[in-house]
C-alpha cells in the first residue's frame, strides 16, 4: 500500500507543477479533474 501514496505524492507535485506554469482558470480546472480522476482511481481500486 506504501506505493499507491508515493503514487499520489508524485501526481501532487505534477499537478502544483503544472498550475504554476500554466495560465487561465479552464486549464486549472481541467489539471485539478485530472489530478481528483486519479487519485478516485488509486482510492477505489487499490484501497478497497
Amino acid at each position: 500500500m506504501d506505493t499507491h501514496y508515493i503514487i499520489a505524492i508524485i501526481a501532487i507535485i505534477i499537478a502544483v507543477i503544472l498550475i504554476k506554469r500554466l495560465v487561465g482558470c479552464m486549464m486549472r480546472a481541467v489539471v485539478t479533474i485530472a489530478l481528483l480522476a486519479i487519485l478516485a482511481y488509486l482510492y477505489y481500486f487499490h484501497l478497497t
